[in-house]
């Protein structure tokens, strides 16, 4: 499950780049997909379940109070939610095959572009974007390994990956674990 942990830590670094939740419902922005009714199977084993919507808005705070990058500030106000489901398990269980088809179809019936597609044995990864007037306001990434591991995530917002990548590789890991301990929810 090398793959899963590798988008959970991307998920994870991406927080730092995270933006305050604007007051409109998360559900009506054009990026958002809902991750919520997926369920994960009882004996599935390391399992990563991550919202960290409610915490963008505090972590955003508390680098707006101090003396910050201004490539940092940017990226703040760039995303409002981040949602991370994955899972590994020992058999391919039905609901999730379910779920990565019921995802897959929505995205190219809602017109998601596809950025990335690998498939490599029995593993496929695919990452879409959605654009809203020719601005990327989401990404949803899967990840399926039949029979070993799934992850999906969202990221919603007024995305630049550019910028995004950019601060990815100036975030020092102490950093990221220093504003998991401090916004713990």
């Amino acid at each position: 499950m090398k793959t899963p942990r590798t988008i959970v830590a991307l998920a994870l670094v991406t927080v730092l780049a995270a933006g305050a939740a604007f007051a409109t419902d998360l559900e009506d922005e054009p990026g958002y997909v809902d991750l919520e009714w997926i369920t994960i199977p009882d004996d599935a084993d390391e399992i990563q379940d991550i919202d960290l919507t409610p915490m963008l808005l505090a972590a955003a705070k508390d680098v707006e109070d101090e003396d910050t990058d201004a490539a940092l500030m940017e990226a703040l106000t760039m995303v409002r939610s981040i949602r991370v489901r994955a899972w590994s398990m020992d058999d391919e269980d039905a609901r999730t095959s379910d779920a990565v088809e019921r995802i897959t179809t929505r995205l190219k019936k809602e017109s998601w572009k596809r950025l990335i597609y690998v498939k490599s044995d029995d593993e496929t990864v695919v990452v879409n974007a959605k654009y809203d007037d020719g601005d990327m306001v989401g990404l949803v990434l899967v990840v399926h390994e039949p029979g070993d591991s799934v992850a999906f995530v969202n990221v919603v917002g007024d995305l630049d990956l550019a910028n995004l990548f950019k601060l990815a590789t100036m975030i020092d890991s102490e950093e990221l674990d220093d504003l998991m301990v401090n916004h713990d929810h």
